[in-house]
């Protein structure tokens, strides 16, 4: 698996990454948790239970947003129940996480190869809309045209045929209703809006057919039952008004429902959310304004300080020296200064200016000047060049150029003796190059100079190994 804190491979068998040493037994765990969601999801979409299958998929999305899988599969229910732009996001984000070897090309591929379909999708997706738009206005005959085309132009899609129930519904045709609820009901077993619309027209018994009406063996079993009361061959001829009247004072009541009870408390919810974000936002503010002033504070210094430096050097140029001790000194001096003032302390090349400073011999500095600046620009880059270096030196390691890598992780260890990491990995690079000798010398140094540091343990399991 990937390092999520560094970027690098780490061991399928090992719980820690070798380069950071990060733990990585919760990340497995919730790698493989999202990768059971995901199968759970695709069972579930095999059975054509689409809405507990986007569920279980979201979830999976959740513990891990790069399962390319999950979010493939996600985009393919989406774009089986006729959400086309739903089903393209997933996709887009999909490529985003993984440009090369994902199955998503082909599906933006292929609806982007057909011109004839993309403008299908476009126009059910405006006709929707219309529709959508006209019932909300109460036109329900121009709602109904509108989602008929729907219907005709995508077959399977769930919420025009829900909407284009509903609308029967509302003006009694209940046959009809129920044919564009069975047809949904195909594409979708577990979607909760269409079950509901069966349930509120009793039409849950699985003796329903696709056309709406109730099935032979259905009739039998009605007539055979005892009938509470006398029945008689007179039926009413008159259409009975009570029960659009009953289906107005319904719709009527739901509406102050929601204006009451749910308006307010959305509204609520919506006012303490801003305010959430005011608060936020205030504390980011604030946040940056001190990061803003101790980064002027910083620069500041380090200008004093480049100020000093150069001082410093100007008065070491003036004085005539019969020897060339101080050449040395004074150039990786000019090297430092030069990247200080560059304004960029995260581009200084601290490498170039410790190989600069190696070169001084220290031993013959007799001005206290000078050894105060030779420690203080020691100091400033031998541990980040060390730093530097280890990375380089890692990198040609994991590649397998361990007489490459060795030459520059021992440089490493060179300028910081306590670089525990460079240390280690020289004996594994000696390790690697069966020159055990070596190895062991530098495994040993590890345990007997830094026996508290994490890499100690790890030294200990490969002098093991060698012994």
């Amino acid at each position: 698996m990937i390092c999520p804190m560094c970027g690098s491979t780490a061991a399928a068998k090992r719980n820690r990454c070798e380069k950071c040493g990060e733990d990585l037994t919760i990340y497995r765990k919730m790698f493989l948790l999202s990768n059971k969601y995901y199968n759970e999801g695709l069972e579930r979409a095999k059975v054509r239970d689409l809405s507990g299958a986007i569920l279980i998929l979201k979830k999976s999305l959740e513990l891990n947003k790069k399962n390319i899988s999950a979010r493939n599969l996600l985009g393919l229910i989406y774009y089986e129940l006729g959400e086309t732009v739903s089903a393209l996001s997933e996709w887009v984000v999909s490529k985003h996480f993984q440009a090369e070897n994902n199955d998503a090309d082909e599906y933006v591929e292929a609806l982007r190869s057909n011109p004839t379909k993309l403008d299908i999708l476009n126009q059910t997706i405006k006709k929707y809309n219309a529709a959508l738009l006209s019932a909300k206005q109460g036109n329900d005959d121009l709602a109904i045209i509108q989602l008929k085309k729907v219907k005709n132009l995508t077959s399977h899609f769930v919420k025009g045929l829900q909407l284009l129930a509903l609308l029967y519904m509302k003006n009694g045709e209940t046959d009809k209703a129920v044919k564009c609820l069975m047809k949904a009901n195909k594409v979708d077993v577990s979607d909760t809006t269409t079950l509901r619309y069966l349930h509120e027209m009793g039409q849950m018994s699985p003796s329903v057919r696709e056309d709406g009406k109730v099935n032979e063996m259905e009739n039998v079993r009605k007539t055979q039952e005892p009938a509470l009361f006398p029945r008689t061959t007179y039926q009413e001829d008159k259409p009975n008004v009570w029960v659009f009247v009953n289906l107005i004072i319904g719709i009527a009541i739901g509406i102050l429902g929601v204006y009451f009870l749910i308006v307010p408390t959305v509204k609520n919810n919506y006012i303490n959310q801003l305010k959430n974000q005011k608060v936020e936002y205030s504390a980011e503010l604030n946040k940056s304004s001190q990061n803003a002033s101790s980064l002027e504070e910083e620069n500041t210094d380090l200008q004093d300080k480049i100020k000093d430096l150069q001082a410093q050097i100007d008065g070491f140029e003036t004085v005539e020296y019969d020897d060339t001790i101080y050449d040395d000194l004074f150039k990786s001096a000019r090297i430092y200064t030069s990247e200080l003032m560059s304004g960029n302390s995260n581009s200084i090349d601290y490498i170039k200016i410790a190989e600069a400073l190696s070169k001084v011999n220290a031993d013959k500095l007799d001005k206290q000047e000078a050894i105060d600046l030779y420690n203080q620009i020691k100091d400033a880059t031998f541990v980040k060049a060390s730093e530097e270096l280890y990375d380089e030196g890692h990198d040609l390691y994991s590649d397998g150029k361990y007489d490459d890598a060795l030459k520059t992780l021992k440089q490493a260890y060179k300028y910081d003796p306590a670089n525990v990491d460079a240390i280690y990995f020289i004996g594994r690079s000696y390790h690697q190059l069966s020159d055990h000798e070596n190895a062991a010398k530098y495994y040993n140094i590890l345990m007997n100079k830094y026996p508290d540091s994490g890499r100690a343990s790890e030294a200990e399991e490969r002098l093991a190994e060698i012994e």
